[in-house]
C-alpha cells in the first residue's frame, strides 16, 4: 500500500528557516550599530576620535555585504535618499561641494558585480590582478567623486571574492578539493589582505589618528577581516528570543533605510539645532 504524502512537514521546516536569524542578519545589525555610533561622535561629540575609530568598522560592512550579495536590482530609493542625504551634508558644510552618499556606490556596485564576476570567473588572477590595481591607480581621484571611493569597492571585492569561495565550496563539498577552490581560497585571503591594508592607509590619511588609536583601528579592522574570511550566508548558529529575533531580521531587511533615516536625522538635528554640534 502505496504511503501518502504529506508536505506539511516540509512546509514547517520552511516556515521555521524564513524565521530564523541569518548569519548576514547580525552582520548588517552590527553595521547599523558601528555606523550609528560613528555619526553620534561626527555631529554631536567635540573630540570624536575614539567614537570614529570604532565607526571604522562600519563601512567596511556595507562594502562587504554588496559585493556578496547575489542581487542585481537596484531599488530606485537608494538613489533618491543618496540625493537628499547629499543635499543635506551639503548644507551643513555651506553648499560646498560634497563626495556624493554612499548609497550612490552601492548602487554602482551592485549594476557592476555581475559584470566583474564574469570576468574574473573567465581570467582568474589575471583579472583580480588588473582589478586591484586599477582601484589602486583611481584612489585619489574617486575619493571625491563618491564616498569612500576605491578604498570602499576593495571590501565590496572581498565581498565577492568570499562568496564565489563559498558557492565553490559547497558545489565541491563531495569531492576532493580542486586547484580552482585552492586558488579561489587564497584570492579572497589576498583581497581581504588588500583592502584591509589599503583601508587603514586611507583613513589614517583622512583621521590623523594618535599611535594607539591607530593600533585600535588595526586590530579591530583584522578582527573584522578575519570574520569576514569566515561568513557565509545561512540561519545563524545563534537563534536570540524573538523579541530579539524580530528586530534582528527588521534590520536585516531595512538596513540601509534606517541607515538613511538616522543619517538624515543627524544632519537635520544639527541644521535645525546648531549648538548642538561640536
Amino acid at each position: 500500500m502505496r504511503r501518502s504524502y504529506h508536505p506539511w512537514p516540509d512546509l514547517i521546516e520552511q516556515l521555521v528557516e524564513l524565521r530564523a536569524v541569518d548569519n548576514s542578519d547580525w552582520l548588517k545589525t552590527a553595521a547599523i550599530f558601528l555606523v550609528v555610533v560613528d555619526h553620534l561622535g561626527y555631529f554631536f561629540i567635540a573630540d570624536a576620535a575614539w567614537w570614529s575609530v570604532v565607526g571604522r568598522l562600519a563601512a567596511p560592512l556595507f562594502f562587504f555585504m554588496l559585493g556578496y550579495a547575489e542581487t542585481r536590482t537596484v531599488p530606485l530609493r537608494w538613489i533618491w535618499l543618496g540625493g537628499i542625504l547629499t543635499l543635506l551634508d551639503s548644507s551643513n558644510t555651506g553648499w560646498t561641494w560634497v563626495a556624493p552618499n554612499i548609497l550612490f556606490s552601492l548602487a554602482f556596485i551592485r549594476v557592476a558585480r555581475p559584470y566583474v564576476k564574469t570576468f574574473m570567473q573567465h581570467h582568474g588572477w589575471a583579472a583580480f590582478a588588473l582589478l586591484v590595481s586599477a582601484l589602486f591607480a583611481v584612489l585619489p581621484i574617486v575619493a571625491n567623486i563618491v564616498d569612500y571611493g576605491a578604498e570602499g569597492w576593495l571590501w565590496a571585492l572581498l565581498g565577492l571574492c568570499q562568496r564565489m569561495y563559498v558557492d565553490g565550496t559547497a558545489k565541491s563539498s563531495a569531492t576532493p578539493a580542486t586547484a580552482m577552490m585552492q586558488n579561489l581560497g587564497l584570492l579572497r585571503l589576498l583581497a581581504c589582505l588588500v583592502a584591509a591594508v589599503v583601508y587603514v592607509w586611507q583613513e589614517q590619511i583622512v583621521f590623523s589618528f594618535s599611535q594607539i588609536q591607530l593600533a585600535a583601528v588595526i586590530l579591530g579592522i583584522g578582527v573584522l577581516s578575519l570574520c569576514l574570511c569566515l561568513f557565509q550566508r545561512g540561519p545563524s548558529r545563534i537563534q536570540p528570543p524573538e523579541f530579539i529575533a524580530s528586530a534582528l531580521r527588521y534590520t536585516g531587511r531595512h538596513t540601509l533605510e534606517i541607515y538613511a533615516v538616522q543619517l538624515a536625522g543627524s544632519e537635520l538635528i544639527v541644521k535645525l539645532l546648531p549648538h548642538l554640534a561640536p
